[in-house]
């Protein structure tokens, strides 16, 4: 009797000493993080151009102005600030009349676009403002506020590539004129000379050196 109970006490003992002693096996799985966001690339570009008014039969010369371009490779997106100078432009108005004025092209908030099988599709909406009018070398005062009363639309395309772009516009179309007051209200000259569909544009892109 007394050996059965040694024994049974020395198996419980071996038993709660095994499980003691046997290692515990702990599997540990490499840590999952969130994807990181890719930075873009910026580039700045010099922006040159010309877009030809259809019912004035004229050439305005854009630029040289900037474009700082952020360019997402990942997702074929293009974003930027849009630059231009003041154009001055020459025109003859009702077939003999010579005229010159001043138009300011500013973008309305950023042009957007995008980058897809090795070409570029890129949009930006522009407010037209017209100053120092003159007919036949006189004065014509349109007022400090003459512009489109709504922005011009204004599509692009053209082959991708990151240093050199020419890029070719769809017909864009010049809304009404409105403020155009001085002396008298020129609204309706302005709008009757110069808004309207079938006006073109061209515009090239050259990538600036980038500075440290």
């Amino acid at each position: 009797m007394r050996v059965a109970v040694v024994v049974a006490a020395v198996a419980a003992i071996a038993a709660l000493l095994g499980a003691v002693l046997t290692p515990t096996l702990v599997v540990r799985y490499p840590e999952v993080r969130a994807p990181q966001p890719v930075a873009g690339i910026k580039v700045k570009y010099r922006v040159d151009g010309v877009t030809r008014i259809f019912k004035l039969q004229s050439e305005l010369v854009l630029g040289p102005g900037t474009l700082d371009a952020e360019i997402d490779p990942i997702n074929g997106t293009i974003t930027g600030d849009l630059w231009l100078p003041p154009s001055y432009g020459y025109f003859i108005a009702f077939g003999f009349v010579p005229n010159t004025a001043r138009a300011d092209l500013t973008p309305v908030g950023k042009v957007t676009g995008t980058i897809k099988d090795g070409q570029i599709k890129a949009h930006v909406d522009v407010d037209i403002k017209l100053s120092e009018v003159a007919v036949d070398r006189q004065p014509l005062d349109v007022g400090q506020t003459c512009q489109t009363v709504e922005p011009a639309s204004i599509d692009l395309e053209g082959e991708f590539d990151l240093n050199l772009m020419p890029m070719k516009g769809a017909p864009y179309t010049i809304p009404p004129f409105g403020g155009c007051q001085g002396r008298e209200r020129l609204d309706a000259l302005m709008t009757g000379l110069i808004s309207g569909p079938g006006n073109t544009i061209d515009i090239t892109l050259t990538a600036l050196p980038s500075t440290p």
